[in-house]
């Protein structure tokens, strides 16, 4: 039983390591400052860019970092995640396939 258990550890800790290294990949992360798309889900505005004045909201929603354009847009979102979320993966795919190398 010791045995299996001094085998198991270093087992363990590589993949409980490997794990927290799979949260930088994600790029909606909480943690990650990148986010892929350059506009509110819910209004479909611009988000903010600098020297524009226009000031952009961040939100945690289940771990994921997700932007909208200001503040009112979050309770819009709140109303019905699951449909702005569609949205969210969509751009994310489409921008995945733009950038993925043509064979």
């Amino acid at each position: 039983m010791k045995n299996t258990f001094l085998i198991l550890l270093p087992a363990l800790y590589i993949f409980i390591g490997c794990g927290k290294n799979d949260e930088n990949l994600n790029p909606l992360s909480e943690k990650s400052d990148f986010y892929p798309i350059d506009f509110c889900i819910v209004s479909g505005s611009t988000l903010d860019e600098e020297g524009s004045g226009m000031v952009s909201y961040t939100h945690i929603h289940d771990g994921m970092k997700i932007k909208f354009c200001c503040k009112p847009c979050l309770p819009k979102f709140q109303k019905d995640p699951d449909k702005f979320l569609v949205i969210l993966e969509e751009e994310i795919k489409a921008l995945k396939q733009e950038n993925a190398p043509e064979s």
